[in-house]
């Protein structure tokens, strides 16, 4: 049985979806230097066994999450830029606004700035009227771990996915240059988590700090920031942050992006979305899906309902809210969309909609933000 809501605390927002990639090249690996063709363009793949598995790094679908996320919300961008160069003018580091009070961004998928002689004490300058002193203290990185988690996007498909598409770039004069493209047919699956007791809160503790130094007084002026204990500081309204996780939530559901959209346009938002609320921070919906036997994407994929079951019945004591599966009509093989929706009849463990409608419920109903009205 699920404990009740008002009993416990829900620690950590976890889900999986699946992607339809039919005819699909989402991100690119280069031209394949494995022969002597020189002028193919495959996705990235990584061996398993005796198969090469296409799939799509958390770097890349976490992009177009970011991209998705600002487009939705008009929230402001934290644009990543250079800031610093190498002695040959090229860049060496970059980095967003670094500022997860005013940029969401910032706040939910984390940033970087490493020191020179990080760990280390050294010299500053403080100015003292007409006099420097020099005062020594540890230099600080500035390193905000990611609160939201996600794996590759990985292909359900082992083999018989692989197409390949001929084409010619014609010249005005000369003879046509051919290049080609290798394409997948497959559905991709990824998992994903979202720390809700990091979200808007920062600790600078050590000689690595989360919120830079100087955005803390102007902050607490502001009201925007209070310090929860010493060197740990969060957001004041404590519905920022669950509004923040809404948002993601939402445009997770409506996932746009990828590579080669013009040659492969592929509609990346879910065809299915499990969600949940834990207390705890295990990713529990890992391998829920399985290909078809026969390889065909008429047929469509499966979700494993048993192993969904014993998922639910296993952390039973650290599910805060039903587990939410939304499925598109049509997309699964139809004696497993039967299946998934009885789980939803009567069941209270489980609660079965579109992707969009069960992301919009799970918002309203366990983070107290309806997106519709952009009230709490």
């Amino acid at each position: 049985m699920i404990k009740e809501k008002q009993t416990i605390e829900m620690s950590h927002i976890v889900g999986t979806f699946l992607v339809s990639a039919h005819g699909a090249f989402l991100n690119g690996a280069g031209i394949d230097t494995s022969g002597e063709d020189r002028t193919s363009v495959i996705p990235k793949q990584f061996s398993d066994g005796k198969y090469r598995v296409p799939y799509v790094s958390a770097q890349a679908w976490r992009h177009w999450l970011r991209e998705t996320l600002i487009e939705e919300t008009g929230w402001q961008k934290s644009t990543l830029r250079a800031i610093k160069l190498s002695e040959k003018g090229t860049t060496s580091k970059i980095a967003g606004e670094l500022d997860p009070i005013n940029y969401p961004e910032d706040d939910l998928f984390g940033y970087m700035r490493a020191e020179e002689g990080q760990g280390r004490t050294g010299t500053t300058e403080e100015d003292t009227g007409s006099e420097g002193n020099q005062k020594r203290s540890k230099v600080k990185a500035l390193i905000r771990a990611s609160p939201f988690m996600s794996s590759i996007l990985v292909s359900l498909r082992k083999f018989g996915w692989k197409g390949k598409d001929e084409g010619f770039v014609h010249l005005e004069e000369g003879t046509p240059v051919p290049y080609s493209t290798v394409f997948y047919n497959t559905n991709l699956q990824a998992i994903f988590g979202l720390d809700m007791t990091r979200a808007g809160v920062f600790r600078n503790v050590g000689d690595r700090i989360e919120l830079r130094e100087d955005l803390i007084k102007p902050g607490m002026e502001q009201g925007k920031l209070k310090e929860r204990k010493e060197n740990i500081y969060e957001l004041s309204d404590s519905n920022t942050s669950k509004i923040r996780a809404g948002e993601l939530l939402y445009a997770i559901s409506v996932l746009r992006g990828g590579a080669k959209q013009a040659a492969f346009a592929t509609d990346v938002s879910p065809k299915v979305l499990i969600l949940a609320g834990l207390d705890c921070g295990n990713l529990i919906f890992n391998n829920l899906f399985e290909d078809n036997p026969d390889q065909t994407a008429s047929d469509g994929p499966t979700i494993k309902v048993e192993t969904l079951k014993e998922i639910a019945s296993d952390y039973a004591d650290r599910l805060v809210t039903p587990v939410y599966i939304g499925i598109r009509k049509g997309y699964l093989n139809p004696e497993n969309e039967k299946a998934v929706h009885a789980l939803g009849n009567g069941d209270s463990r489980f609660v079965v909609d579109t992707p969009i409608n069960i992301t919009k419920t799970f918002v309203s109903e366990h983070l107290g933000y309806d997106r519709n009205k952009k009230t709490r």
